[in-house]
């Protein structure tokens, strides 16, 4: 979505709530007549009526029909939603590109499915006054209650074990669980968050963010961060020059409103925007260039997170031992083993997943293999790699019958340990993927 968008239609979210409020009684009462058998469209509606007449506990009693497993938070508020620009646009304050679209072009030299040609979103630079946040919600929260909705690396009707949210399309808005603590922050902040426990996303969704500190001009801001940031994130911030008293420590459970808030929108990690993968490497490298030993193989394994694990796991450990491959899981890892590790890797390998942007720590000129069932597409690692200039390839891998109950993506996997061990050995024969230079659109 760029600044010359039409903009959505907006509620008036303050005259919806009054309706909503007095009907109220008329949907209890039909919700009660229905019982067990009432539609869902009813539930919704009672859902709705209810939190805008503060029925806090009914409501909630509602929303864990729709949604067994988010915690009960109250209390619940219905706010309109709308994007970073349209907010902008509607409060007369500058919204701007800071990074143009750009053109990537690979050429398509690998059956599998990795994007040929796309261009990217702009990133996006607002200043917002009196903006607010809630630690755990990666989302901008403007000062007329708006959420944000693309200023979150998710979909904001995404509710979570963590948070309650309920999006309600048809409105243009969204429920969600808005602390009754509100706490005044009297500084200048960038809005930077962080996700609950995935340093996947903290590396290519957050630290991107960060590049929004060139829009100031040089002046001194600090960055909006729940307070209980992982140890992880913190060490990787910290290469980038942060220091903890850069650092607004956001509590959870309470809303924090800022006297500015400057919020930089890095747009979509998949396909990889050049530019960030590009500030993020360098930001944790800080100018080391890591040089490959030639035969130094790393297996970056998911045993942590549980899925796309290994089926054949017995078969496959004998296949490290006898090719003299180091496995890891980086989640067993800090930053500075991990660095150490992958500094010098010739090959890096794994399943499809996070686990696999250890490659910004790798040299430039090493290969990384995706292990992948026949169902994933790739739309982030293999152009990530090309991107440093790396040698990406693909192994397809046929999926356990055992794990059929998870997502078809979240498969484990049976890999042909002949297979690989030919890859890794021939790789000179293997089609690999170039990239040619991006330019602007």
């Amino acid at each position: 979505m760029t600044p010359a968008e039409t903009p959505q239609r907006r509620v008036d979210i303050a005259g919806l709530r009054r309706i909503l409020a007095a009907k109220y009684p008329k949907v209890r009462a039909a919700l009660g007549a229905a019982g067990a058998g009432a539609a869902p469209a009813l539930r919704q509606q009672a859902m709705l009526c209810a939190v805008c007449a503060d029925d806090q506990d009914a409501a909630m009693a509602i929303a864990r029909e729709f949604l067994p497993n988010v915690p009960p938070l109250r209390p619940l508020r219905l706010a309109p939603l709308a994007t970073l620009a349209d907010y902008c646009r509607e409060h007369g304050l500058a919204c701007t590109t800071a990074v143009a679209p750009l053109q990537v072009e690979i050429p398509p030299t690998e059956r599998y499915p990795v994007p040929a040609s796309y261009t990217t979103e702009p990133a996006l630079f607002a200043s917002i006054p009196r903006a607010q946040f809630i630690p755990g919600w990666d989302f901008v929260i403007g000062e007329d209650d708006s959420v944000l909705h693309d200023t979150g690396y998710m979909p904001p009707g995404l509710a979570t074990g963590d948070f309650m949210t309920f999006h309600v399309g048809a409105l243009n808005c969204l429920i969600h669980h808005a602390p009754a603590e509100e706490r005044y922050v009297d500084e200048e902040v960038l809005f930077l968050s962080a996700p609950r426990n995935s340093v996947g996303h903290w590396m290519v969704d957050f630290l991107p963010r960060l590049k929004g500190l060139e829009q100031l001009s040089g002046r001194k801001v600090k960055l909006a961060l729940p307070a209980n940031l992982h140890p992880r994130y913190a060490e990787m911030l910290f290469r980038f020059g942060v220091t903890p008293d850069d650092i607004v420590s956001c509590a959870p459970g309470v809303r924090h409103r800022f006297k500015m808030c400057h919020v930089y929108k890095p747009g979509p990690c998949e396909p990889p925007n050049p530019v960030h993968v590009r500030f993020v490497r360098e930001g944790l490298l800080r100018g080391e260039v890591p040089k490959k030993r030639s035969g130094k193989k790393v297996f970056l394994g998911r045993s942590s997170v549980g899925t796309r694990m290994i089926a054949n796991r017995a078969e496959f450990e004998h296949f490290l031992a006898r090719e003299g491959i180091t496995a890891v899981d980086p989640a067993d890892l800090d930053f500075a083993a991990q660095k150490e590790l992958l500094a010098d890797a010739d090959v890096i390998l794994g399943p499809f997943g996070s686990n696999l942007f250890g490659m910004y720590l790798a040299p430039a000129d090493c290969t990384v293999v995706v292990l992948m069932n026949a169902a994933l597409e790739d739309p982030i690692f293999a152009a990530t790699a090309a991107l440093f200039g790396m040698k990406p390839r693909h192994v397809l891998c046929a999926t356990a019958p055992e794990s059929a109950g998870v997502r078809e993506k979240d498969r484990d996997i049976v890999v042909d340990c002949a297979a690989l061990a030919g890859r890794l050995r021939d790789g000179q024969s293997d089609a690999l993927l170039e990239l040619s230079q991006p330019a602007s659109a």
